[in-house]
């Protein structure tokens, strides 16, 4: 007998590019599973990374940096009262050195998004593998990780458009779309507030994301997978509203 026919489904299952996009937003579990077949991550890290570089461009010109960081400084009453006690000149020096740190940030957005994909795949990995047992592969939650970003496009877009309708010295960069319970907290309590934007709407679609990236690449269920990433994620915002309210 001839050898052994290709696996048809197999081959019928495969998806392009424009497909894993896609269905990362309306049926993430086939942008996952596929993930097995081909862990290519470059094309979803270059439309986050786009979409993070026109943010600094629109940032730069409808706000300033300048005016984006006094606006967070007045916001903070802890901030603010170390600011009024300052020389002006020594007011003025500080303020400028952080609008250009925020903006050479801001502008390096593709590398700080590999960084942070490259962060977030070695974290599963520990945690899965060692915690769970799972057989996970790095090169795979690499992609998990690029994928599970997509919903952060659509955040930035909304505050590149809210960017255009807002007062300059009214936006605040940190919370400008309220997405998030910590938007409605007062900036009287930049801990409380801080600490609650760990329950966001688009930080919990990207939970979700890589919750059902590990279910797909693993035997761990979603909601242990979903549950372990998010704990995992609040105790890092924890530890960042303890520093941020210093």
């Amino acid at each position: 007998m001839s050898s052994a026919p290709a696996q048809p489904e197999e081959t019928a299952s495969a998806l392009n590019e424009g497909q894993r996009l896609l269905y990362t937003f309306i049926e993430p579990s086939r942008t996952m599973a596929d993930l097995r077949r081909n862990a290519s991550w470059w094309v979803p890290w270059l439309l986050v990374s786009i979409v993070a570089v026109g943010f600094a461009l629109t940032l730069d010109r409808k706000i300033g940096w300048g005016q984006a960081i006094e606006t967070q400084v007045q916001a903070n009453p802890l901030t603010a009262g170390k600011i009024e006690r300052m020389a002006p000149d020594q007011r003025d020096k500080m303020l400028k050195v952080q609008a250009g740190v925020a903006s050479v940030l801001g502008y390096s957005a593709p590398v700080i998004t590999l960084v942070a994909m490259v962060a977030i795949a070695a974290i599963l990995l520990g945690a899965f593998n060692f915690g769970f047992g799972a057989k996970l592969h790095f090169r795979e939650l690499l992609a998990v990780s690029a994928y599970s970003l997509l919903p952060s496009m659509i955040y930035t877009l909304l505050t590149i458009v809210l960017m255009f309708f807002v007062e300059a010295d009214t936006f605040d960069v940190k919370n400008p779309v309220a997405s998030s319970v910590g938007y409605f907290v007062p900036a009287t309590m930049p801990f409380l507030k801080s600490l609650l934007g760990v329950f966001d709407v688009f930080t919990l679609w990207q939970v979700f994301l890589l919750a059902v990236g590990i279910s797909q690449l693993s035997k761990v269920k979603k909601g242990a997978a979903f549950a372990t990433i998010f704990g995992l994620l609040f105790l890092v915002k924890l530890a960042a509203a303890g520093f941020s309210a210093m």
